[in-house]
C-alpha cells in the first residue's frame, strides 16, 4: 500500500510527500495525531518544500555574484543607509508599484552590497530577480542586437519583477549602442522594476551614454517612479587596508624617531 501510495503522490506530481511518507506515517503514530491534523502535516510538507526549491531556482536564475544580506551590512561604518529604510524597502511595495532604486556614490560604500541584498530578500519572498552588470547586460543587448533577437532578449528579462544593473558609468559605453538601454529602460517603464548603481550623478549621465538626448530621455522614464539614494562615506573594501597602513605608517614613524635619538645620544 505504501507503494502504491508513493506512485499516486507522483502521478500528482506531489515529489516530497512521496519520498517523505513512511517518516510522515511515524510522526503522526508517534504523536497520535487525528486525521485532520495529519492532512495538515501532508500539506505544510508538500508546500513547504515547493517553496524552498522555488527560492532555490529563483536565486539560481538571478545569478548573483554572490549571496549578500542586510544583516552583514555595516550601517556603523556607511550611516546614509538606516535599518529602518531597509525595512521599508523590504516590504517590496515598489515592486508592486513598478517603482526603482537607484544608488549613487563612489566605489566601496556598499552601493552593490544594497542591491544584491534587496534582490535577494526579494527572492526570499518569492519574486523572480535577474542580476546584471553594465557591462554584462550591454554585451548580452549588443549581441541580441547582431544576431536579430533582441526582442526575444526584452522579452525573456522582462518576466522578471526586478532587474539590478550594476556598476553603471564604471566603464564607457560606446554611444552608438545607447538606445539599445534606452529601449530597455522604455520597457520596463511602469512594468518592472529597476535597481541601478552608479558611481555618477545623474548629471554626469550625458557623459556616460554619450547623448545628451538619449540620457535625458532615460532619466525621464527611470526617475518618474524612483527612489534616487546617494551614498556618501570612505571605501569599506579600503577601511582595513588604510587602518593597517597608518599604523605601520606611525610604527615606522616612531622607529625612526627612536634611531634619530639613539643617533644623537
Amino acid at each position: 500500500m505504501i507503494e502504491t501510495i508513493k506512485e499516486k503522490f507522483k502521478s500528482i506530481r506531489c515529489y516530497h510527500l512521496s519520498r517523505s511518507i513512511e517518516a510522515l506515517l511515524e510522526q503522526a503514530r508517534n504523536n497520535e495525531l487525528s486525521y485532520l491534523e495529519y492532512t495538515q502535516v501532508l500539506l505544510d510538507k508538500e508546500r513547504q518544500e515547493r517553496e524552498t526549491n522555488r527560492i532555490e531556482r529563483y536565486k539560481k536564475r538571478a545569478t548573483f555574484p554572490a549571496i549578500k544580506t542586510f544583516e552583514e551590512f555595516d550601517f556603523t561604518f556607511q550611516t546614509s543607509i538606516t535599518k529602518r529604510e531597509i525595512k521599508e524597502w523590504q516590504s517590496f511595495d515598489w515592486i508592486e508599484r513598478r517603482a526603482n532604486k537607484i544608488f549613487m556614490g563612489p566605489p566601496g560604500v556598499g552601493k552593490t552590497h544594497l542591491a544584491i541584498a534587496l534582490g535577494y530578500s526579494a527572492v526570499l519572498k518569492q519574486y523572480k530577480v535577474k542580476f546584471y552588470t553594465m557591462n554584462k547586460i550591454m554585451e548580452d543587448m549588443i549581441l541580441a542586437e547582431d544576431e536579430n533577437c533582441f526582442d526575444e532578449f526584452l522579452e525573456k528579462l522582462l518576466k522578471k519583477d526586478l532587474i539590478i544593473i550594476d556598476e553603471l558609468g564604471y566603464l564607457p559605453l560606446n554611444p552608438k549602442y545607447s538606445h539599445l538601454f534606452f529601449r530597455l529602460i522604455n520597457e520596463c517603464y511602469e512594468y518592472r522594476s529597476l535597481v541601478i548603481t552608479s558611481n555618477k550623478l545623474f548629471s554626469e549621465w550625458d557623459n556616460v551614454f554619450g547623448d545628451q538626448t538619449v540620457a535625458t530621455a532615460i532619466l525621464d522614464r527611470l526617475l518618474h517612479h524612483a527612489e534616487p539614494l546617494i551614498i556618501n562615506g570612505d571605501s569599506y573594501r579600503l577601511k582595513d587596508t588604510k587602518d593597517k597602513f597608518e599604523l605601520n605608517s606611525n610604527e615606522i614613524y616612531n622607529n625612526k624617531n627612536i634611531e634619530n635619538r639613539e643617533r644623537v645620544y
